[in-house]
């Protein structure tokens, strides 16, 4: 009884502040501003390792937003990616190029919608590490043919998509390639009418593949291990063996996060 009156007297003093502006500006001086550059150590390793010499020689931002319109250009080499590269998403990796490219192809997506239109903004470099760039998106699109999902057809419904805004970041090795993207973490999940799923995700949504996927999902997670070890129809993640030894965090797919 002593725990939930502590979680509740919690939970209302932080209702009590998010509703109050004054209660919140109370705090502003314990908040710092980032320097153009910190030393700071970052707690998981992984996040460390990927801040390589600190020194780019090159205009990471603006290597950012090349790489982002050859992307909405169609252009997609692979001349862009490191060889130990990996793609992780809220519920999707840590996946390399060649089974993402697999998986992707199975879903007949662009040809379901082929009016997609992804507004990017907000490029702006990560004050702890120069060779990482964020940046949002917000997908908008209108499924006007059918989306053949690995043999499974989802009939045309004319449905107009409108994702919420998400951050996406790409993170550069010191050769100038991409050695890790973080796609899809959605800002604000009340926004669009996906029911708060983004890019690839809001697509799917709007087509009438109602996934309920968040991380920590166990059903979901388990769902998808059973497909990973069946094969077939594309894979959530990279075989273990073809992981590069930098990504050492343990969680797949829908995993929830570990702790560090």
């Amino acid at each position: 009884m002593k725990g939930a009156s502590l979680f509740t007297s919690s939970v209302a003093a932080a209702c009590t502040l998010s509703w109050s502006a004054n209660a919140f500006n109370a705090f502003s001086p314990l908040l710092k501003k980032s320097p153009t550059v910190s030393n700071v150590e970052s707690k998981m390793p992984m996040f460390e390792y990927l801040k390589f010499d600190k020194n780019p020689k090159f205009d990471v931002l603006a290597k950012t937003e090349e790489y982002v319109s050859s992307q909405k250009i169609g252009a997609m080499s692979e001349d862009w990616y490191a060889s130990d590269y990996v793609l992780r998403g809220p519920v999707i990796g840590p996946i390399g190029r060649k089974d993402l490219a697999g998986s992707q192809k199975g879903l007949g997506l662009m040809d379901a919608f082929p009016d997609v239109e992804i507004d990017t903004f907000g490029y702006n470099i990560d004050p702890e590490n120069p060779y990482r760039c964020f940046y949002f998106q917000r997908w908008r699109a209108t499924m006007t043919k059918d989306m053949d999902v690995y043999g499974s057809i989802y009939p045309s419904n004319g449905g107009e998509m409108e994702t919420p805004v998400s951050t996406f970041c790409a993170v550069w090795n010191p050769d100038g390639k991409i050695v890790y993207e973080q796609v899809g973490a959605v800002v604000d999940r009340l926004e669009g009418n996906t029911q708060g799923k983004a890019a690839v995700f809001g697509l799917l949504h709007t087509a009438g593949v109602k996934l309920s996927a968040a991380p920590g999902d166990k059903v979901f997670s388990l769902i998808q291990r059973v497909g990973h070890w069946v094969g077939g129809q594309g894979r959530s993640w990279t075989k273990e063996e073809d992981i590069p030894e930098w990504w050492v965090s343990p969680s797949r797919g829908a995993d929830a996060t570990e702790q560090w």
